[in-house]
């Protein structure tokens, strides 16, 4: 009878993984961009806000598996949009706010309402982020 024995391949195995949570991280916040590009509900009048839409920095190994970053890029009022707020001046006794007329509208404050679309990309897209880490650790394509 012919001996077997256990070859340990534990250091391949977890690579493979990692490279799988990378490649899954990836196509989840790459997913992100896309439908928050798509589906976001305010007047796109100058396209800076949904050009700042973008992967911020591509999945990385981290101690404990790998981290990326998606979000808005150098866009100072892409918060306000997503969670809200109340804008008031800081330096002056009023806000000027121009018009199209070209005349201007002074106010002690202005409210934004919240108009997100980082969050329901993210609610979407994240629920798929296992799949697409099965997919790729089993050679397919991922989810998306």
């Amino acid at each position: 009878m012919a001996r077997k024995s256990l070859v340990w391949r534990g250091k391949q195995v977890t690579a493979k993984m990692r490279a799988a949570q990378q490649d899954g991280v990836n196509r989840t916040m790459a997913a992100c961009v896309t439908q928050a590009k798509g589906s976001h509900g305010w007047k796109n009048r100058t396209g800076v806000l949904e050009g700042g839409i973008d992967v911020i920095d591509y999945a990385e190994p981290i101690a404990d598996g790998v981290k990326g970053v998606w979000g808005v890029r150098d866009v100072v009022y892409a918060l306000i949009h997503e969670l809200g707020g109340v804008i008031v001046p800081k330096r002056a006794k009023a806000l000027a706010i121009p018009q199209p007329d070209g005349g201007v509208v002074f106010a002690q404050s202005v409210t934004i309402p919240a108009n997100p679309y980082l969050r329901p990309a993210a609610d979407v897209q994240y629920p798929l982020l296992a799949g697409r880490i099965r997919k790729s650790y089993s050679g397919g394509q991922g989810n998306g």
